[in-house]
């Protein structure tokens, strides 16, 4: 069968792209559980086959073809250029000719192709149809050439379109179009509180953002028909290439492995908790439990391994590589993926390493056995409306999603994040798993299955003590003179704000002569990882630092004092002291202090919900002492105050949102796109620090990027060096007093300028008092 000469982009068929988006469409479902691929296949591939439909008309294919760049900018702002409406008008009355059980999904058919090329709107939007729309419609099924419309046609159909497009049907369905909306506003008014449809709706949208992508920069079919099998027992192969020493401690950490291991599996669990103290090799444990768990249920569930900080990111992903290496497997992107919004845009598969728009796809869409990516991409993926975010939605079928260091997420988002994660394990055939030391109260105690005896392993540990000294308020001089920094231990002081962080470290370095480091965000990345290493090789007596080491990063001292905070925050602090119990005799010391400022205003209240201070100090006031036995007992008692305390107000109204399929909206109610993990109280700006050679050359390159007049082009060409460019950025707010110049849209510090912005020990120089960034 001969061409239609209609195409879809530069030198491609616009038949060609329909069907393989189709098919494409086609292979994402067929990985799907089996309720999922019987109501929805049929439904997405013929999405894939239409979405694009409306590119057949005379408008589009002019300024397609056009070589003239001003005609070409002249027709693509014109309403009769655009392409995506009467798409989505031709899948809303063909998805409706299969009578399926859900009268929805022939709107939800009409909204994912009306906005695959943008973002989702509030669905009551989408139902208003204006005379000038219809009109437009009009003239672009009259510009459509009859004889390339009927090969397009019977192409598609061949494909499976179960419906002849004819261009007087199609007119039939223009001019009904707007009494069909009318009849959906009824219907949408009356959405409940179910968040079934939302799931749906995503599900819809994110196979067809995908397959379309895909497809748009030339993937091939096979690259996502192809899955790699991994085995069951690599973590215990690994193990015994590197095995734990013998010691109390590694007793403890074999015990754990072995009792979460040898746990018998039932499929109709969803929901699993994995409540260890810290340091007892919990990375560990959840990988190879969620490798058992894959194998059970078949092998083709992805792993999304998520974590809050991206400082741990990096840590966690070379254990896991190190796994996949030590098991001969070669740690290709299709194996194991690290994905977060400063990644590398690298993906490489059978020693192929894919072109850059390939990659980009490939990596922001988890194509990948394993991914490693932070909180924010996986419930940003979950609960959003943009486009680039949603794309990978589908992937949460069939997965197992473990979530580590928990308690991270806000309270305000529990109740929220409990109904969809309990939607998603049903619907999508899910499992979730909650990695922590501190688990919070998220889901109701009798929905999740414990995969360890808790209680003995936090009864058995011994290695701490936790003081707090809450009977008077501190200022910085006080604290440093309370402490014996001389008397050969070594220690942690962790506070609240960067300021009081900078000034004790400052006091430390003016009066003593020990070996000490500072952490902060004022300090570029890169310069954080090296101190970070430094401290795990043990080069330092004294490390001053911000909360960025609190969870995850595997550091260890003898004595941690921490700034009051909410008890978890206390707990994870905890968790830096004595954490391998290497001094057997000896049992670390994390002390719990109150500081004030100069304004006599505690630090702690800067930052921190005031109703979890009061829950931790009136928690906190008895105790002169507390062991590390009887931690288990105070957090439990912490979580249950805070979820009778703590409202779920905002968790209500974007569940609210969720259920009317409010994505975004104008006026002031509260949708979908409200919805942010991590919420700034100020706004910020990028800073560029060049601080040494390397930073000279990326700064060079990233002006020539600017002379580069195609933005796609160029934002090519910036991924390539964006992990390295952003080792050197920081973020301050806009307001700083001490603001560097703005270059190219962001702030820059030149070498010659160093001095005045950035200092080598401290990071960036601020003159404000009370720095809590």
């Amino acid at each position: 069968m001969c061409s239609s000469n209609l195409y879809s982009h530069p030198g491609r068929p616009l038949e060609g792209h329909l069907i393989n988006v189709s098919k494409l469409v086609e292979i994402f479902i067929s990985e799907k559980p089996k309720e999922l691929k019987k109501n929805y296949t049929q439904l997405c591939k013929i999405l894939g086959l239409l979405h694009d439909v409306g590119k057949a008309t005379e408008f589009f294919q002019r300024y397609l073809l056009t070589t003239d760049e001003k005609e070409k900018n002249s027709l693509k702002n014109l309403p009769e250029t655009k392409h995506s409406f009467f798409s989505a008008l031709c899948g809303y009355y063909v998805i409706k000719e299969l009578n399926l059980s859900d009268e929805f999904l022939s709107l939800f058919a009409f909204v994912v192709i009306r906005r695959h090329h943008g973002d989702l709107i509030d669905i009551s939007d989408e139902v208003i149809v204006e005379e000038k729309d219809c009109e437009n419609l009009y003239k672009q099924i009259e510009s459509i050439d009859n004889k390339k419309f009927s090969i397009l046609v019977d192409k598609l159909c061949e494909a499976g379109l179960p419906l002849r497009l004819e261009k007087d049907l199609i007119k039939k369905w223009i001019g009904s179009f707007p009494q069909e909306l009318k009849y959906f506003k009824k219907c949408i008014r009356n959405l409940n509180n179910n968040i079934e449809r939302f799931v749906t709706l995503n599900f819809i949208y994110s196979l067809l953002l995908d397959a379309d992508k895909s497809d748009v920069v030339g993937l091939r079919l096979s690259e996502f028909a192809e899955r790699v099998n991994i085995s069951a027992d690599i973590v215990e192969r690994y193990k015994k290439v590197f095995p734990f020493q013998k010691s109390p401690i590694n007793k403890l950490r074999e015990k754990a492995y072995y009792e979460v291991l040898e746990q018998p599996l039932d499929p109709n669990h969803r929901i699993y908790s994995l409540n260890l103290p810290t340091g007892l090799g919990k990375t560990l444990i959840s990988l190879a439990f969620a490798l058992k768990l894959r194998e059970k249920l078949g092998g083709k569930h992805r792993i999304i391994y998520a974590l809050p900080f991206l400082s741990i990111i990096d840590q966690n992903a070379s254990i896991f590589e190190s796994i996949i290496k030590e098991n001969g497997l070669p740690p290709y992107t299709n194996i194991l993926l690290k994905h977060h919004h400063l990644s590398e845009i690298f993906y490489k598969k059978d020693d192929n390493e894919f072109e850059h728009n390939e990659a980009k796809i490939l990596v922001e869409g988890w194509n990948s056995e394993i991914i490693v990516t932070t909180f924010v991409q996986v419930f940003h993926s979950m609960i959003s409306n943009k486009n680039r975010s949603l794309r990978k939605f589908h992937r949460f079928a069939n997965s197992i999603i473990i979530l580590d260091e928990v308690q991270a997420i806000p309270v305000k988002y529990w109740l929220l994040l409990r109904e969809i994660l309990s939607v998603l394990s049903k619907k999508f055939n899910s499992y979730i798993l909650l990695v922590t030391a501190t688990e919070p109260l998220i889901f109701n105690q009798e929905d999740v299955k414990q995969l360890i005896e808790k209680d003995y392993y936090f009864k058995n540990l011994n290695r701490i003590k936790l003081i707090p000294l809450l009977d008077k308020d501190l200022t910085l001089t006080e604290l440093y003179e309370y402490f014996n920094l001389m008397d050969g231990r070594t220690y942690l002081f962790v506070f609240n704000t960067i300021s009081a962080a900078r000034d004790f470290y400052i006091m430390i370095k003016k009066q003593t002569n020990l070996p000490a480091t500072y952490l902060s965000t004022h300090l570029i990345p890169k310069e954080r990882l090296k101190r970070i290493k430094e401290i795990k090789e043990k080069k330092y007596k004294v490390v001053v630092s911000t909360q960025l080491v609190e969870a995850g990063v595997d550091i260890d001292f003898d004595v941690v004092v921490r700034d009051i905070a909410p008890f978890d925050s206390i707990m994870q602090s905890a968790g830096r002291c004595n954490r391998n119990s290497l001094k057997e005799t000896e049992k670390g010391e994390t002390y719990i202090v109150s500081l004030r400022d100069e304004r006599n205003r505690l630090y702690s209240s800067y930052i921190y919900d005031p109703t979890l201070l009061d829950i931790t100090r009136k928690i906190l006031k008895d105790y002169k002492e507390i062991k590390e036995n009887e931690l288990i007992n105070l957090i439990e008692e912490y979580y249950i105050k805070v979820s009778e305390r703590k409202t779920q107000s905002v968790s209500k109204e974007i569940i609210e949102a969720v259920s009317k399929l409010r994505y975004d909206t104008e006026d002031e109610k509260i949708s979908v796109a409200t919805f942010q993990l991590i919420e700034q109280s100020y706004f910020e700006v990028d800073v560029f620090i060049e601080l040494d050679e390397e930073a000279k050359n990326i700064w060079q390159q990233y002006l020539e990027l600017k002379r580069v007049k195609d933005f796609f082009e160029r934002k090519k060409k910036f991924d390539l060096i964006k992990a390295n460019f952003y080792q050197y950025v920081i973020s301050v707010p806009v307001n700083v007093k001490n603001k560097p110049p703005i270059v190219e849209g962001i702030g820059y510090v030149g070498h010659e300028t160093i001095n005045d912005y950035y200092d080598l020990d401290t990071g960036y120089i601020t003159k404000e008092s009370t720095i809590i960034w």
